[in-house]
């Protein structure tokens, strides 16, 4: 195993100042090829991605201004801009979901395991094509409501919203991940 690639793992680090350029088409079809190879019991490859670029953005940031519509009863209309501006935070936006099936071996949430990831995959491809990424999921998504904005069935489930887009600011690598307070050998 190439040393290299581990500190290649090891440096990832999010980043949310995004600007363009975002991965072309054929980037993204690399990157997320790439990304399918996560460990996937039973081969399902249950994943699926969207990506949406340019004024699609609105989509997801509608999903943010319903949310918070649904949220807040007394929220003004006048108030829409800055949920849905929150989607142009960065160039594209790549939606991670599950598409589950029910499977004698393979439960619901080992499929969702098994796309999350692929997400993370998709956050090294990202890295490794000199792009940056930050995932920013939170709860506007995980509703029925943005499952129907997005276009998702009822046996599909948000994984993760991924922001992505060419680093503008530095980003200083995490210099101690806390391993050795987090792993245990036991023989």
């Amino acid at each position: 195993m190439s040393k290299d690639f581990l500190q290649f793992m090891r440096d990832r680090v999010s980043n949310n100042q995004l600007a363009e350029p975002a991965p072309t088409h054929s980037e993204w079809r690399e990157i997320l090829d790439a990304a399918s190879r996560a460990a996937d019991h039973g081969n399902l490859k249950p994943w699926r991605f969207k990506v949406y670029e340019g004024d699609a953005r609105s989509q997801v940031g509608e999903v943010y201004w319903q949310h918070a519509k649904s949220e807040v009863e007394q929220l003004s209309d006048d108030k829409a801009d800055v949920f849905i501006k929150k989607a142009y935070r960065a160039p594209a936006i790549l939606l991670v979901y599950a598409d589950l099936i029910e499977h004698p071996k393979v439960p619901e949430m080992e499929q969702l395991m098994a796309v999350a990831a692929s997400a993370q995959q998709a956050l090294l491809g990202l890295n490794a094509l000199g792009y940056a990424g930050i995932w920013r999921t939170g709860p506007a998504v995980f509703t029925d409501a943005a499952k129907n904005q997005l276009g998702l069935t009822e046996n599909q489930q948000v994984v993760g919203l991924i922001y992505v887009g060419t680093a503008s600011a530095e980003v200083t690598p995490v210099e101690n991940t806390g391993i050795d307070e987090r792993l245990t050998f036991v023989s």
